[in-house]
C-alpha cells in the first residue's frame, strides 16, 4: 500500500523499471552494476578461518532475502518487474541504526549499508531519496509526487513515481521504476538513521 508522507511526499530510491520483458529486464540495475564493483562479502577475519566454513558464510550471505524481515523495519519497498527493491532499516556490526539497499528476485544482488535521507518539498508535491554509495558509483531511491493540473479550483492530479537511479560521474546509468503498488520512502524515519539533507542527491544544482 502506498505511503505518501505528510510533510512532503515520500520518496524511493529502489531499482524500479518500465515493464518487465526480456530486453528490458536486462539493463537493470543488478546487470549494470553488481558483477562490475558490488561489495565483497570478505572472508572471515583471522588465519585460522576454516575454507569450509568461509564457503557457508558467503552462501549465506548470498542468499539474504531482498525484503525486510523481523526485526528489521521496512524503510522503501517495491516490485521492478521480476524484481524487487527494498531498503530496510537494520543495526550494524556497531549495534548502530543503518539503512540497508537490497535488490533482486529471490535474493539480494547487491546489498549496500550506510544509506543517507534527503527530502525537498515542490510545490503540490515533493521528492524523498535515500543514497546509498558503492566505490564512485551511487544508488538512489526515491519517492517523487509531482503536481500535474494547476488550474485554479481543480484537484492539481498529482503523478506519483517511485524507484531507484544508479548514477556514475553525473550520468544516470539505470531509472528503474517501480511496477508495482510501493511502499514509498519513510522519510520520517530519516532523524533515525543519520538524519535528513535539505537539499536532493541527484540532481544536483
Amino acid at each position: 500500500m502506498r505511503t505518501i508522507l505528510a510533510t512532503c511526499a515520500c520518496i524511493a530510491l529502489a531499482a524500479c523499471g518500465g515493464a518487465a520483458g526480456d530486453g528490458e529486464d536486462q539493463l537493470d540495475t543488478a546487470d549494470l552494476e553488481a558483477n562490475a564493483d558490488a561489495p565483497d562479502p570478505g572472508m572471515p577475519e583471522g588465519s585460522g578461518a576454516d575454507p569450509a566454513g568461509a564457503a557457508e558464510d558467503t552462501m549465506q550471505e548470498m542468499a539474504q532475502p531482498v525484503a525486510c524481515t523481523s526485526p528489521e523495519k521496512t524503510l522503501f519497498f517495491c516490485e521492478a518487474g521480476r524484481k524487487q527493491i527494498a531498503v530496510c532499516g537494520i543495526y550494524d556490526a556497531e549495534g548502530e541504526r543503518s539503512a540497508q539497499y537490497r535488490y533482486g528476485s529471490d535474493t539480494a544482488e547487491p546489498v549496500l549499508g550506510d544509506g543517507r535521507f534527503a527530502s525537498v518539498p515542490y510545490s503540490g508535491g515533493g521528492e524523498a531519496q535515500i543514497e546509498f554509495l558503492n566505490g564512485s558509483t551511487r544508488y538512489i531511491v526515491y519517492s517523487r509526487t509531482v503536481r500535474t493540473n494547476f488550474k485554479a479550483g481543480e484537484p492539481n492530479n498529482p503523478e506519483l513515481t517511485d524507484g531507484v537511479m544508479v548514477v556514475r560521474g553525473g550520468e544516470v546509468l539505470s531509472d528503474k521504476q517501480c511496477t508495482g503498488d510501493p511502499q514509498s520512502v519513510d522519510v520520517m524515519a530519516g532523524d533515525d538513521y543519520g538524519g535528513v539533507e535539505s537539499e536532493l542527491f541527484y540532481p544536483e544544482d
